[in-house]
């Protein structure tokens, strides 16, 4: 499985990197049809005119491509590590949501 983290406007800590990586090798470990994630991190530069500060404006996106589907997830928040959290749980709630479908429909399982 191959697990791509890449940053836009802001570099990607080694503290971070090993966090993404090690949640999804957990929500994953029972999944081996993944052929590939996608983990964008960004940053968005807006500021709010009121706080002066930017309101929700750390976005972590997630690709996750299965054969014959693939999930995307998106979310933003004030800090990085509270926008991959939301990003990691609706990612989980997608695969939950997969492997579901495959068991109670098995003929429709893409092999």
């Amino acid at each position: 499985m191959q697990i791509i983290i890449r940053g836009h406007h802001l570099s990607i800590t080694p503290a971070i990197e090993h966090s993404i990586r090690s949640k999804l090798q957990q929500m994953t470990q029972h999944l081996d049809q993944i052929n590939s994630m996608q983990i964008k991190l960004s940053k968005d530069h807006q500021i709010d005119k009121r706080s002066k500060k930017g309101s929700a404006n750390h976005i972590a996106e997630a690709i996750i491509r299965l054969p014959g589907i693939e999930l995307f997830a998106q979310a933003s928040a004030d800090d990085m590590y509270s926008s991959i959290k939301q990003m990691l749980e609706k990612i989980k709630r997608q695969l939950q949501r997969h492997r579901a479908m495959q068991n109670h429909y098995p003929s429709l399982a893409i092999e």
